[in-house]
């Protein structure tokens, strides 16, 4: 279990929140983030996704929003709460959220992988061949190095990978603390590389099939100098749901380059929906 609390900010002590994490990245990389927002506010977050065997990896990520909507349920006393995600946790909240409406009360998607429209039948080929770790970072993710002397400076190691060099070094070593481990005279890598591989190989091609879905708030937020998600991935997601769209600076690893400017979004976003809930309740 994960629980994380953060600098005050006069909204609902009601607010329960669940943070979905990036492939690869656990929950505890987004510590800087959790910082910024409201002290009173309960923040969930699954340490890491895809390593309970009860629910492996597997197609479109399907047992992957069943083991998001699990804790949620698990660890909100059965509450509705709203669902922030980031990239793989963006994908995985909106689909909990469509399958599991009475569990969340709005979701927050910041910078997902989208596979819409024609796209997703090349993606689906790709699935069933070994092409699909040439359009998605799995082969990367695969033969990434895990293991390093016990000596070795990791934030340094990982602040000169183009992924982590836009990100705060204090992130940087939030995600060290979080995916790493010291085993005898090594550190050694937390999130299983082989997971992290099957989780892009996984990649959904079904979010069409979610249109009108969604019966709570949604707000779509993008960096605007991401590579991930573009205008001709969101547009049509959008259209089909009941979703704004938002554009932020900064890039895929958005929550992590600028944590403060992300928090305070998402507490501005969380505020008005608790506003407008309250005003219906009057």
């Amino acid at each position: 279990m994960a629980f994380f609390s953060a600098p005050e900010v006069s909204l609902s002590s009601s607010v329960q929140l669940h943070f979905a994490h990036a492939n690869g990245f656990p929950a505890g990389s987004y510590k800087k983030l959790f910082s910024y927002l409201p002290a009173h506010w309960q923040i969930l977050a699954k340490p890491q996704f895809g390593h309970d065997s009860e629910l492996p990896v597997n197609s479109n990520w399907s047992n992957q929003a069943e083991e998001l909507h699990r804790y949620v349920y698990s660890n909100s006393a059965g509450a509705p709460v709203y669902a922030v995600g980031h990239s793989f946790g963006a994908v995985i909240s909106f689909i909990a959220a469509c399958r599991y409406p009475a569990s969340f009360k709005g979701v927050v998607l910041i910078d997902p992988p989208l596979v819409t429209g024609p796209k997703r039948h090349i993606v689906k080929a790709a699935k069933l061949t070994s092409y699909i770790d040439k359009i998605t970072p799995a082969r990367l993710a695969q033969n990434r190095n895990t293991q390093w002397s016990v000596d070795e400076d990791l934030v340094a190691y990982f602040k000169g990978k183009a992924l982590f060099k836009n990100m705060q070094p204090e992130c940087v070593a939030d995600y060290v603390e979080s995916a790493t481990a010291v085993d005898g005279n090594q550190q050694t890598l937390t999130f299983d590389a082989q997971v992290e591989a099957d989780i892009f190989r996984n990649i959904p091609h079904n979010m069409d099939s979610f249109k009108g879905e969604l019966n709570c708030p949604g707000v779509l937020i993008t960096g605007q100098q991401s590579e991930v998600c573009k205008e001709e991935h969101w547009q049509r997601f959008i259209s089909q749901n009941d979703i704004v769209h938002e554009e932020m600076p900064g890039g895929h690893m958005l929550p992590l380059e600028h944590p403060k400017a992300l928090a305070d979004k998402i507490a501005e976003i969380i505020a008005s929906w608790e506003k407008q809930s309250e005003s219906r309740s009057a």
